[in-house]
């Protein structure tokens, strides 16, 4: 007789709760161990029942405990044993592949949950999951940015340094006046960080900066 798999389910949104319910229930062998509605609840879900998959939101609107990739490295590290499936609305493509560096899967709520019981398949498989339409749009990507030049060159300790200025809200002449380099030099470094992220805009950059720094993927 194969071992049930038990399942804890997180999301802030009630008819997400609902229907993702009702799709893990019909999987065969599937067990909701429990569910909750926020991050403090989850981990409250996780003290309490013995869990093999975790499906939670990426965001919790309002939640006093941190949400996003500090939740999941939280998760990652303190139950190791536990596989991760992201279920989120919050599909672009640069922070898809920063979960998926913690993550085993990921469902884009645009996509839609049909592919939960797909997902659950591969991930106690040992495999990592995105579903389809993100899948492509990754793969997508990821030819541009040969095609552009970009590579996965990580950024250097000047580029860094701009970066987390820059990130901060302070302007190139500023970096340039604080760090004492030129305004050129200054320039070709927040140029090279944002091949280097594949960022295409100044708002791209800074989000793509952010979410490698709190990754620890820099």
């Amino acid at each position: 007789m194969s071992p049930v798999v038990d399942i804890i389910i997180a999301d802030d949104h009630p008819v997400v709760l609902a229907g993702v319910e009702k799709t893990i229930e019909a999987c065969a062998g599937c067990r909701i161990a429990a569910v909750a509605q926020s991050v403090g609840g989850m981990f409250e879900a996780l003290r309490q029942y013995h869990c093999d998959i975790v499906v939670c939101d990426f965001s919790f609107c309002g939640d006093p405990e941190p949400d996003g990739l500090m939740m999941l490295e939280r998760l990652a590290r303190s139950y190791p044993h536990v596989r991760i499936i992201v279920l989120s609305q919050h599909d672009d493509l640069i922070r898809v592949k920063r979960i998926m560096t913690i993550a085993a899967g990921f469902v884009s709520k645009t996509t839609g949950i049909a592919c939960l019981p797909d997902a659950i398949e591969e991930v106690l498989g040992g495999c990592k999951f995105v579903d389809t339409r993100t899948a492509k749009l990754l793969l997508g990507h990821m030819f541009e940015r040969q095609k552009d030049g970009f590579g996965d060159e990580p950024l250097t300790m000047r580029e860094m340094e701009v970066m987390r200025l820059y990130s901060r809200g302070m302007t190139v002449t500023e970096i340039a006046n604080y760090t004492r380099r030129s305004l050129k030099t200054i320039s070709a470094q927040k140029q090279s960080a944002m091949k280097k992220l594949g960022a295409r805009s100044d708002v791209e950059l800074v989000d793509a900066f952010k979410i490698a720094e709190g990754s620890g993927n820099l």
